[in-house]
């Protein structure tokens, strides 16, 4: 076996790619160290590749400010069409994600993305939006990652789990070096040892062809290694390498030679000692572990210098004066601060404008270190611009201190509209995160400049944000009246998604007053954000109208707006308001019984959400609970932490009756009144009809005398803990919720019991079923039914045990990963058995088997 000869990954390479040519596109992603081989493989892979495939490559920068979406202009450099044309529009980005993927749909097409690991926001929404609606392309997207060099919260993670969850992702793992593939690289040399050199690299490729290249044994580190080559070089030669290794991984010849003052193409010997190789006209490092090491070794003057030096060359050529960020590194390289002032801020902007918030927000922060010199407006510019950007990053507290510094620049600067502006910036930043101590006076400082002034967008947002602080601290009546407030102000602008927002807020403030008046406050709001096409807004009310409905058990209205809302993010790639709503749909979806479809979604809101987790943390931990599961009560608790954290009433309403639940569930009678009684008084204060009536009902089954029951509860609780337990049973069918009626019909006579059984078993709802048929037997009950025999479905694909358990995790939406830890496993055991119980279903995808599976005929 040599470097190249990694049967299986090819193999793996190979059969992703003949599936996109058929016409089911998906990603592969090939992982492993830094030296591990992975774009060698690739490589290999490319230059055998099935005839037709156009191939398309790309890589992630290492710059401290990485150009936005820069495998795409790499790309765009093979692509003839609109693609090239776009970019240096600085369109829209919806405008270009949607043009690269007519581009993978218009012929077969492997497209390489390297260094996923250094990839921009751009580019990692850019992966997202293909990844959605991969298969209906001809192409095989091939990434390249360091996964271990990510921490758990990198956003690349995300992207990833995204992948998995859509099963369009191959995950392609590379090995290092046994010692019998040293030793075939090694050959006939006999001055070195296959197993000295296999232990003193512990198989790193890398560093197996540096030790084997110096014919002496290995070096301790990558950078003695690099650095022992780059010695044998001449002067000239050691120039170059120098040059190569400011201008980045890879970079073109003419640059290379400005920079350097040498011909590169009449100096071989840096070729020659394997640290550059020619790619066509540019120079291209062999890995960025030897550019890195190069670089770090260039005395600061020298690479002061030399920073100035590549501007100088790239600022005036056409084909890079508009690569503004990589200007800018160079710029801060040079410690040139006019330059930097110049073309940062600019960098910055057209970052933005692609998504890229965190580059764009370093590039902010590069121009503000330099900035102490500029005239006071300015400098408040700028602070609010990164101040804007960081607001998309955590921890967003960073950003409400860039709000704070901008007011005060444009406090000094004489500008109450900006000075106001920025304050109300700070007060939404302080309400929204925290700390709650300073919320009421961040909103004070703001509306004490805005009121002076003509009224205006920021001067009802900071009203409204008044009166939602209000109704959090439970002044209701002031945050109705402070509601108002903002809708007139609103009124008064004329702007349809001004006045949306407005009345998005006060039907907010009305709902534990007056539902019914709440929800068409919300309906018109979502009207005005839709005619408006304010997509940020529209899907934002389409999260709160969604989840109200949710709450209030009103599930074809919740179908209705989550039906438009979810499609609505999902093509704008607003993952945050599409995990919330995700999470609200995948707990409806519990409710009526669909509860394998439900877990698979509450997985995936949860793997993409950064906040609003409660109502999928909910939904895993109840269907948990009911199914029995051990890992149940540690959800649950997960789920209330984070309401109480939040302190919103509603939320720790659900995750107060879901501790409840869970806890009777596991036969704890203490704990389930605990909960019960923990927020009873307070909801019952707010008039909060199901809250009230699923507490009660948790307080009822745990010995509380809660009669008389206020006559807005709930109905279906209410008629259950009144006795009335056909009349509950009733409700609930009507509603659509299988569980909660078979919960009713199991406190009736011996028929509806036996009805009872029949849903806790086709739901799977262990617990239920078995305190149910104890009752029964004790009752006296014959011909109780047995419940379902462990193998009740028919098998027709001949499935091994592990291979059906593996395939119902699938369902539940869990990656290879989770499944492997869930199962105790090796991922490669786990992904073996996948591939093999895809080969039994004859599926080509995960979702394919789950899908085939769900069909199988019943016995």
């Amino acid at each position: 076996m040599t470097l190249l000869e990694r049967t299986l990954p090819l193999a793996a390479l190979d059969t992703a790619l003949r599936d996109a040519v058929r016409g089911v596109g998906r990603f592969a992603l090939v992982t492993g160290e830094a030296g591990i081989g992975k774009t060698a493989l690739v490589e290999h892979f490319a230059q055998s590749r099935p005839a037709g495939a156009r191939q398309l490559w790309g890589a992630c920068d290492s710059l401290s400010t990485p150009r936005p979406l820069g495998p795409l202009h790499d790309m765009a450099l093979e692509i003839r069409g609109q693609l090239p044309t776009l970019l240096n529009a600085q369109s829209q980005r919806h405008t270009l994600f949607s043009t690269m993927l007519v581009e993978l749909q218009n012929r077969p097409t492997l497209a390489v993305i390297e260094d996923l690991h250094w990839a921009d926001e751009a580019t990692l929404d850019l992966l997202a939006y293909l990844g959605r609606r991969i298969e209906r392309t001809t192409a095989l997207v091939v990434l390249t990652c360091r996964e271990d060099e990510l921490g758990l919260t990198h956003p690349v993670r995300a992207l990833l789990n995204d992948l998995e969850g859509r099963s369009v992702i191959t995950r392609i793992p590379l090995e290092p070096l046994t010692v019998v593939a040293v030793r075939q690289l090694l050959g006939e040399r006999t001055d070195l040892d296959a197993r000295e050199v296999h232990r003193r690299t512990a198989g790193n490729p890398f560093f197996v062809t540096e030790a084997i290249a110096s014919g002496a044994a290995p070096s301790a580190t990558v950078r003695d290694a690099v650095l022992a080559r780059a010695a044998r070089l001449s002067s000239t030669g050691q120039r170059l390498i120098e040059a190569a290794a400011i201008l980045g991984v890879r970079c073109e010849g003419w640059a290379l030679t400005d920079v350097s003052g040498i011909d590169a193409s009449v100096t071989p010997d840096a070729e020659l000692a394997g640290l550059l190789r020619a790619d066509g006209s540019h120079w291209v490092f062999r890995h960025e572990l030897a550019r890195q090491a190069i670089l770090d070794s260039i005395p600061p003057m020298r690479r002061t210098a030399l920073h100035a030096q590549a501007l100088a060359a790239l600022r005036h050529a056409p084909e890079t004066q508009t690569d503004l960020a990589r200007l800018a590194h160079h710029a801060v390289g040079a410690g040139n601060r006019d330059d930097v002032l110049t073309f940062a801020p600019v960098a910055a902007r057209q970052a933005a404008a692609v998504g890229a918030h965190r580059a764009a927000a370093e590039l902010f922060r590069r121009a503000l270190d330099v900035a102490d010199e500029l005239p006071v407006a300015e400098r408040a510019t700028l602070w609010e611009s990164f101040a804007r950007e960081r607001g998309y990053l955590e921890p967003r507290k960073d950003a409400i201190a860039a709000h704070r510094q901008a007011a005060a620049l444009w406090r000094e600067a004489g500008n109450p509209q900006k000075l106001g502006e920025s304050l109300a910036q700070v007060a939404m930043g302080v309400y929204e995160i925290g700390p709650k101590s300073e919320t009421g006076q961040a909103i004070d400082a703001a509306l004490e400049v805005l009121e002076e002034l003509a009224p205006s967008p920021m001067l009802m947002i900071t009203y409204r944000t008044q009166a939602l602080w209000c109704l959090a601290n439970a002044e209701d009546d002031r945050a109705i009246t402070l509601a108002e407030q903002a809708r007139s102000i609103a009124v008064a602008l004329g702007d349809p998604s001004v006045i949306g927002s407005a009345l998005e807020g006060l039907g907010l403030c009305w709902l534990a007053h007056d539902t019914h008046r709440a929800c068409d406050y919300l309906e018109r709001s979502l009207a005005l954000q839709r005619e408006a096409r304010a997509d940020l807004r529209y899907s934002s009310v389409c999260a709160n109208l969604g989840s109200v409905y949710c709450e209030q058990f009103r599930f074809a209205d919740a179908e209705r707006v989550l039906g438009e809302g979810i499609p609505h993010a999902v093509e704008r790639d607003l993952d945050r308001l599409l995990a919330f709503m995700e999470g609200w749909q995948a707990l409806m979806w519990m409710h009526q019984g669909r509860w394998a479809e439900s877990l698979g979604l509450a997985n995936r809101s949860l793997k993409r959400a950064t906040s609003g987790k409660i109502p999928a943390l909910i939904t895993l931990g109840r269907i948990r609970a009911r199914r029995g599961e051990a890992t149940a009560g540690e959800i649950l608790q997960e789920a209330l932490t984070v309401g109480l954290r939040i302190g919103n009433l509603q939320r720790l309403g659900l995750t107060r009756a879901a501790s409840a639940e869970g806890a009777w569930l596991a036969g704890d009678v203490e704990q389930t009144r605990e909960h019960a009684r923990a927020l009873y008084d307070v909801a019952a204060a707010k008039h909060l009809s199901w809250a009230v009536g699923e507490l009660a009902y948790w307080r009822w089954r745990a010995g509380d005398d809660v009669l008389p029951l206020p006559d807005w509860t709930a109905r279906p609780f209410a008629l259950h803990i009144a006795g009335d337990w056909r009349g509950a049973a009733e409700a609930w069918e009507r509603l659509g919720c299988p569980y909660e009626q078979a919960r009713a019909l199991a406190d009736g006579d011996v028929p509806a019991q036996v009805t009872a059984l029949a849903i806790f078993d086709r739901l799977g709802a262990l617990p239920a079923a078995a305190t149910l048929r104890e009752a029964m037997q004790a009752a006296g009950v014959r011909r109780i039914p047995r419940g379902p025999r462990p193998a009740a479905r028919a098998n027709p694909f001949g499935l091994t045990a592990r291979q059906s358990t593996i395939l119902a995790l699938i369902d539940e939406g869990l990656t290879n990963v989770e499944i492997a830890a869930r199962l105790q496993l090796a991922p490669k055991t786990v992904e073996n058995t996948i591939t093999a119980l895809l080969r039994k279903l004859g599926a080509r995808t995960r979702h394919e088997a789950v899908e085939k599976a769900r069909r199988a005929p019943s016995v």
